[in-house]
């Protein structure tokens, strides 16, 4: 009986061989397939991290230039009330004045509230106003300081002039080290003088760019928080001018 049952179980062997045997790669194919699997979703999770950390970046980007966008909102829509509320000018060239003023106050890091007090001391807004001697434009600019300040540009068009005179008000608040006072002075009577002189000569102009600031900045918490309530310190937007 007991050589009967050796027998047949000598007999399954070769049998169960073969089934084990495809067992076992059925295994391994899954093991495989299973690990495979799991590789291309680690590698999609982390496609997606980063897309979603370049989606994260995206929208701050975003948000600070929607931030900006509102800033410069708001301040062309209090320097066009005001150029409305003092000049005769349409409200289509009060447009055009405001984008004017904010793009050279921008790109030169200037208090764009200051050029638009300069600008109505000078020429009460009007965009083709001509001086006494021959000035030009919005910031009444001479045609010496204009060739000075422009490597191009037309002198008798309003929008090169007024980029001329904010390039020299940079130049003169670089020179009096952020004095905006002396920069004034300099800009109306001309640099070249001693600071007493300068300031003799240029005070009566200043006290009018300072009275025209000072009415901008009246009741405007904005302006005085970002700019400065006085000339002292007006000149710039936060940046050195080393």
């Amino acid at each position: 009986m007991m050589k009967e049952k050796l027998h047949k179980t000598g007999e399954l062997q070769p049998q169960l061989f073969p089934t084990i045997l495809s067992l076992g790669f059925i295994i391994f194919v899954g093991l495989c397939c299973f690990t495979s699997y799991m590789i291309n979703t680690e590698n999609k999770l982390h496609q997606l991290t980063e897309r979603m950390e370049a989606l994260e970046s995206a929208l701050t980007q975003l948000t600070a230039e929607l931030e900006v966008v509102h800033e410069v909102f708001y301040e062309a829509q209090k320097i066009k009330d005001h150029i409305k509320q003092r000049s005769k000018i349409s409200s289509e060239q009060a447009t055009e004045v405001t984008y004017a003023l904010l793009h050279c106050s921008y790109q030169n890091k200037l208090n764009p509230f200051l050029l638009l007090a300069i600008a109505e001391t000078e020429s009460s807004f009007y965009p083709h106003a001509v001086g006494a001697v021959g000035e030009r434009g919005l910031v009444q600019v001479r045609y010496g300081t204009f060739k000075m300040m422009m490597k191009e540009g037309d002198f008798y068009n309003w929008r090169d002039t007024l980029q001329a005179g904010a390039n020299y008000l940079v130049y003169l608040l670089r020179r009096f080290n952020g004095n905006t006072t002396l920069a004034l002075a300099g800009y109306n009577a001309g640099p070249n003088r001693t600071l007493e002189r300068l300031r003799q000569i240029g005070a009566p102009y200043v006290k009018k760019v300072e009275a025209n600031y000072a009415r901008i900045v009246r009741n405007n918490h904005y302006v005085q928080t970002v700019y400065g309530s006085g000339l002292s310190a007006s000149g710039w937007t936060g940046e050195s001018w080393a």
